[in-house]
């Protein structure tokens, strides 16, 4: 149980890395494709009333707080 545990907080932070990179793909291809073949900006946001951006942003700061984490808890098992 504890090598899962610590499996898990190795590489749990590819999660959130995995829910930005399905956000962002979804901005490009619902509201930047459609901008480019001359579809408003404005309109196709209030469409789809969701916030691509912010939600590929918070997954990406959590994703870097466990890297941090991860590697705090590594150099700190070295170095003792």
């Amino acid at each position: 149980m504890q090598k899962q545990i610590r499996f898990f907080l190795l590489t749990g932070w590819l999660i959130p890395i995995g829910v930005a990179l399905i956000y962002f793909g979804r901005w490009i291809t619902e509201i930047v494709v459609p901008t480019l073949k001359g579809g408003n900006f404005d309109q196709l946001y209030d469409l789809h009333q969701v916030r691509y951006l912010d939600t590929t942003s918070v997954c990406l700061a959590i994703a870097f707080a466990w890297v941090a984490i991860g590697v705090f808890r590594w150099a700190r098992r070295q170095t003792a």
